[in-house]
């Protein structure tokens, strides 16, 4: 038998998990005694010190693709992998520099500074808790490895859905190595990838590499006439290693990227305008009371949410009104159908760098004993730009200059402010129509230390021992563009309105940040103004674990392998309120960390939250490698495993809120898991397929409530199929395919929709909160009394703003309203008066999928080789690749709004090629049949208007491509 080692594990090598990229010339005898050499699937192996194992060996369900699959699939990048891999899927997400990559269902589907990712990426086996894996393109590596399924017991972190594994290219020692990669493409794309390899003796090398892409946008800001969401990035890396002695070898890495466009963190807006109610109940609905009635968008398809938000259902829109400047909805033109044009009043700004310094070192203890240490540190920042809303208001502000001086104080106060209905804002500049744009951003640091012992014994049993620390740090409050902060002119209006007036509004004057020189949404900047809203979450993690794995040959065909895993969280967070409009006359005071009276140290006593988690996770199971007459090599394995992810601490509320719990629990999943890898046709045809099912446990999930991410934990049921194999027909025929099956359920959970509070229920109706923002439900006969009594006279007009602050709660028998029932969150019915506000009818999500789950996706590949063309000197090759995924969801209610499409995508692709000269010539095409696709969307909260935004994948992109190696 072929012995396993715990090295096998670490080393996952080659090409893909089924060979796609290799061909192996083999000689066989002919008749006359002439040989013939064919072309057949490649034997991956994977190499260590020791020993070199087949791929096909290993009893994970992994997916792994060296530099040669990665282009001749046209996997540029992170995102690019769900093309090739089954059961997996991509979205960017909301908030700078955030992704949400998901492994049979398993990603990151949670919003929080302190929120572990599902899917673990690594490169070089270290853990990078920030990264800029989708935003930077693969260059000089040696793989890429995908890990389906919980792991935490081989290395790193844990992780409830998989690992993404990026191996770079080490230097070679004794070879002089030199490579050249340039593109250019459509959108003026160009591309320049390079490595140079030098020997240093006999006993080091040095390698240094780099990338370089710069495009024009894919997106048209129709506002300034610019093309926008385009790309100025590049990265190098530079390696050294050394083998002093033949038991000590090692090396050090350091990599840096850098990035500094318009990229675009999320795509366009899409709304179905809910508007103002004219009438309810027959009785007519005018003046203040009906702004109440909007609340921005409502439910609707994607595909039909085709029209801009109801500005009146926003923070920034309806302050606006109580400022005077608007007097309803700012956004009345229609909605530019192009979900490539966007209307801002300036182009985005993206910026991002990162230095990561690795170093490794192996030791052999002894023959059968290698000890290995793996250090990191990891220093990352970004920002980002953009419109809030992507969409140009046609309503100006109000100018009251035709009134004449000394008619109305308030007019006078006005023009004074506002002269001719223009706002001087020093962020966003002087306009007479409604501006927000939003900056997300902030930095990290990180450091990681791992030990690991692993063995090589001639006997039945082996192991593989390890521990890691990991030390993380993000947000720094005195970064002015650190967390998130939202800036509207309308909010800078009514802060001015309120000092002018000696702080009438808001009890007292509020700072504004002084205009300087310049005008942009990142200049005059401070982060201590009270104009815009700022959410921090400064954070720090402390983790420890220790790990290991045995292995155990029972038989000589049968192994059975226990892993075990110890781990130690540490999180912290400070406790910094968000403020909005608060008077206070040393604001930067409000970015320390403020102590919450009577409260204990670990619930922010102190000024900050601490919560910690200790789990013991693991895995067992049995591989078989049986003789089986009709295959080549089988492997049969089955296992269970413990998934743990971290749970952590909400982001911050307003001082004295408790709208939501500050802490969320940790998520685990009980994996149970059957396999077989099977080698057949005399090495032509390779079949590998998997089966699942998954007891998920506080699956982690996000709502956004009154202007914070709130997490929760649900439980959810999972289990999927997948498939993947590899033909080779004929000596230059190859065909390949990839299947994954996917069922999710959630489990007995309620959770009251935001975009359908009421439950479609007619007896109730959802209004705006006219101090919030937020919105509330009260039942319709109690909200049809109070119009009728304005109606009548019995009370003001604009008397039903005072809903949802409970103004009218308790007087249910005064004015003749009886009660409602409703189900609360918890699935449990309560009874309450019809005229007091509470957060609305909660649904029953059981059954539903979880979101980004596709039920299907399916990829096919076909490439065939044209040999001695152009004189015998040359090859060419000609590539097929196709990609399915069906339908999946958003969010969790399964709406139709919630649904994304199903979506397909075809790359092609012809090279010409001379290996002896080291020339390679490419035509290709990506996504060449236009296809535009919403991966994901975005649902914000109230106060902003219930508006989508939407995520897209990249439009048809084609060019050419040449290489030369040395």
């Amino acid at each position: 038998m072929t012995k396993k080692t715990p090295e096998k594990y670490l080393m996952l090598a080659g090409a893909s998990a089924i060979a796609l990229s290799l061909f192996a010339p083999v000689a066989t005898a002919q008749e006359g005694g002439e040989q013939e050499v064919r072309r057949t699937l490649g034997t991956v192996l994977v190499t260590t010190q020791k020993t070199e194992e087949s791929i096909q060996d290993v009893p994970i369900a992994v997916s792994a693709f060296d530099e040669e699959a990665l282009e001749k699939l046209q996997l540029t990048g992170g995102p690019d992998l769900v093309r090739s891999i089954p059961n997996v899927s991509f979205s960017k997400a909301n908030f700078g520099g955030s992704y949400n990559f998901k492994i049979r269902g398993i990603g990151a589907d949670l919003v929080a500074q302190s929120g572990d990712a599902g899917v673990g990426v690594h490169q070089n086996d270290v853990p990078l808790t920030a990264n800029r894996l989708f935003e930077a393109e693969f260059y000089d590596v040696e793989r890429v490895e995908t890990l389906r399924g919980p792991q935490g017991t081989l290395y790193g972190r844990n992780a409830t859905g998989g690992v993404i594994n990026v191996i770079t290219a080490k230097p070679v020692f004794e070879e002089f190595q030199a490579d050249l990669n340039l593109t250019y493409g459509n959108y003026n794309t160009f591309k320049a990838k390079g490595m140079l390899n030098i020997p240093l003796g006999e006993k080091a090398a040095f390698r240094l590499a780099g990338s370089l892409l710069q495009r024009d946008g894919y997106v048209d800001n129709v506002i300034t006439g610019n093309d926008i969401d385009d790309r100025d990035l590049y990265g190098f890396r530079a390696t050294l290693a050394v083998e002093p002695t033949d038991r000590l070898r090692g090396w050090v890495s350091y990599d840096y990227f850098e990035e500094d466009d318009s990229r675009l963190r999320s795509g366009k807006q899409l709304c179905d305008k809910d508007p103002f109610l004219t009438s309810f109940a027959n009785i007519p609905i005018g003046g203040a009371d009906q702004i109440y009635t909007t609340l921005g968008c409502q439910e609707a398809a994607l595909s039909q949410s085709n029209e801009r938000v109801n500005s009146a259902g926003t923070l920034g829109g309806g302050l606006g009104i109580a400022a005077g400047l608007l007097n309803g909805d700012a956004f009345t033109d229609p909605l530019i159908q192009d979900l490539r044009k966007i209307e801002s009043a300036f182009d985005p700004v993206y910026k991002a760098d990162q230095e990561l310094f690795t170093w490794k070192a192996e030791f052999d203890l002894t023959d059968s004993l290698l000890l290995t240490y793996l250090g990191s540190y990891n220093e990352t920042s970004a920002v980002s730009v953009e419109d809030y809303n992507k969409i140009a208001p046609n309503v100006a502000f109000n100018d009251l200059s035709a009134i004449p001086p000394g008619l109305s104080p308030t007019a006078d106060l006005y023009n004074a402010l506002f002269p001719g209905g223009v706002v001087s804002d020093p962020q966003l500049g002087a306009s007479n129509t409604f501006r927000t744009f939003d900056i997300s951003g902030g930095g990290s640091e990180q450091t990681t230390h791992e030990l690991r012992l692993q063995s090589d014994f001639d006997g039945r049993f082996n192991f593989n021992l390890g521990a890691i620390s990991v030390d993380f740090e993000a947000i720094d409050p005195s970064d002015p563009t650190a967390g998130y902060v939202v800036l509207s002119n309308t909010l800078t209006g009514l802060t001015q309105f309120n000092n002018a007036t000696g702080g009438a509004v808001f009890g007292g004057p509020v700072p504004i940040d002084t205009s300087g020189a310049t005008v942009g949404p990142i200049t005059n900047f401070s982060g201590f103004g009270g104009n815009y809203f700022r959410s921090l979450s400064p954070y720090r993690l402390e983790s420890f674990a220790v790990f290991g794995e045995g292995y155990f040959d029972l038989t000589d065909d049968l192994q059975l392998t226990i892993g075990l895993r110890y781990t130690d969280d540490k999180k912290e967070q400070d406790n910094i309120p968000t403020a909005l409009f608060v008077p206070n006359p040393n604001p930067q005071a409000d970015l320390s960390p403020q102590p919450i009276p009577g409260n204990s140290n670990d619930d922010a006593g102190d000024g900050s939250y601490n919560v910690a988690f200790e789990e013991t996770t693991g895995r067992i199971g049995l591989d078989w490698q049986p003789d089986l007459s009709f295959t080549d090599e089988s492997l049969i394995y089955g296992f269970y495993s413990r998934g743990y992810k971290g749970g952590g601490i909400n982001p911050p509320q307003p001082a004295g809120a408790n709208n939501f719990p500050q802490t969320f629990d940790p998520e685990f999943i009980d994996s149970y898991e059957i396999g077989t890898k099977n080698t057949l046709a005399s090495g032509a045809l390779q079949l590998n397929a998997t089966g699942f099912y998954y007891n998920y446990e506080g699956y982690q999930i996000t709502q956004i409530v009154n202007r914070s991410s709130a997490n929760f934990n649900i439980d959810a049921k999972l289990q999927g199929f997948e498939l993947e194999t590899i033909w080779n027909p004929a000596s230059t025929f190859v065909i390949n395919a990839n299947l994954g099956l996917l069922d999710t359920e959630i489990q007995d959970t309620h959770a009251i929709d935001v975009l359908d509070r009421t439950n479609s229920r007619a007896d109730l109706i959802t209004l705006k909160n006219a101090q919030t923002y937020s919105n509330c439900v009260v039942s319709a006969q109690g909200y049809a009394t109070i119009l009728g009594a304005i109606q009548a006279g019995a009370l003001a007009p604009g008397s039903t703003a005072g809903l949802c602050v409970g103004a009218f709660a308790g007087a249910e028998g005064a004015f003749g309203v009886p009660t409602v029932t409703y189900t609360d969150s918890n699935g449990v019915t309560r009874t309450i008066g019809g005229l007091t506000p509470f957060d609305g009818d909660a649904k029953d999500l059981d059954g539903n999928s979880i979101p980004g789950a596709p039920e299907t996706t399916l990829s096919l590949g076909a490439e065939y080789t044209f040999e001695g063309v152009f004189g015998g000197a040359w090859d060419a090759r000609i590539r097929g690749d196709y990609y399915y995924q069906g339908d999946s969801f958003s969010r969790v209610w399964n709406t139709t709004g919630d649904e994304l499409e199903s979506w397909n995508n075809l790359n092609l692709a012809v090279v010409f090629f001379n290996d002896e000269k080291g020339l390679e010539f490419e035509i290709f095409g990506k996504n060449v049949t236009d296809e535009e696709v919403i991966t994901g969307r975005y649902l914000t909260d109230d106060s902003s208007g219930l508006f989508s935004n939407i995520f897209l994948t990249e439009p048809r992109l084609y060019g050419v491509r040449v290489r030369k190696s040395w």
